[in-house]
């Protein structure tokens, strides 16, 4: 069934459903709500129209999770974040048109998988990743997310890494977001993609997205950090898996 063809008042309510659904997840570990919330979002407005709106609406919770736990932000360790990202955003950018994403795709989804599994399976270390491995990853997931804007994966295996309590993993990675998706929203407004269908969808999504954000923050603050780290890996093992399928 072609949902695009749905009445208007049943896709309304379809999309504000994801994106309370997608953005509960969102505020209670400062990512993955984009991976849930873009394919229903795809087949309800098509892809374009998705990515622009479902940009914004992340850019605004994490913006949001930035500012309210700016106490947590390692400004040093987002700086090395941001910048290595960009690096490889502007790489993968180039590379689009250029490599075998048939193989790329895969390989992507396979080290997510592989990941996941270890720190599910396996005891996590104590101590952050050494920078031969730290700065491939970071460049390679600006290199993922410039090619297909969805690197958040792999960055999350550097943050986990990185970051062992759940209040200053989610304030970074939130804070990641909160400036490269600024690149990517400003991609969009030079597409023309801010018609007013979009801003029309932005509006009716925050009604949602204020409910999820409470509701998210709660969640977060119940749950102890054992809680945290399997609900993180399996959210890395759910993203992994939908790119190998």
């Amino acid at each position: 069934m072609d949902l695009m063809m749905l009445p208007e008042f049943i896709k309304l309510a379809l999309f504000m459903a994801a994106v309370f659904i997608s953005n509960i997840v969102q505020a209670l570990t400062g990512f993955a709500g984009v991976m849930i919330s873009i394919p229903p979002t795809i087949l309800l407005y098509g892809p374009d129209m998705a990515k622009a709106v479902i940009n914004a609406i992340c850019w605004l919770v994490c913006a949001y999770l930035m500012f309210r736990n700016r106490s947590f932000i390692n400004r040093k360790e987002l700086l090395r974040i941001v910048v290595f990202m960009l690096v490889g955003m502007a790489i993968g950018i180039h590379l689009y048109n250029v490599v075998n994403q048939q193989i790329l795709v895969p390989l992507y989804g396979a080290i997510i998988v592989g990941v996941a599994l270890k720190n599910m399976i396996f005891k996590q270390g104590t101590s952050p990743l050494p920078a031969w491995i730290a700065i491939p990853v970071l460049l390679g997931a600006g290199i993922i997310h410039g090619m297909f804007a969805s690197g958040g994966a792999l960055l999350v295996v550097y943050l986990v890494a990185t970051f062992r309590d759940k209040d200053s993993f989610r304030a970074n990675v939130a804070s990641v977001w909160t400036i490269l998706n600024l690149v990517l929203m400003f991609n969009d407004y030079q597409k023309g993609l801010y018609t007013p269908e979009f801003f029309e969808l932005l509006a009716l999504g925050v009604i949602p997205l204020a409910a999820a954000v409470y509701l998210g923050n709660k969640i977060h603050d119940m749950i102890n950090q054992k809680m945290f780290n399997r609900l993180t890996f399996g959210l890395l093992l759910a993203a992994g898996s939908m790119i190998l399928i």
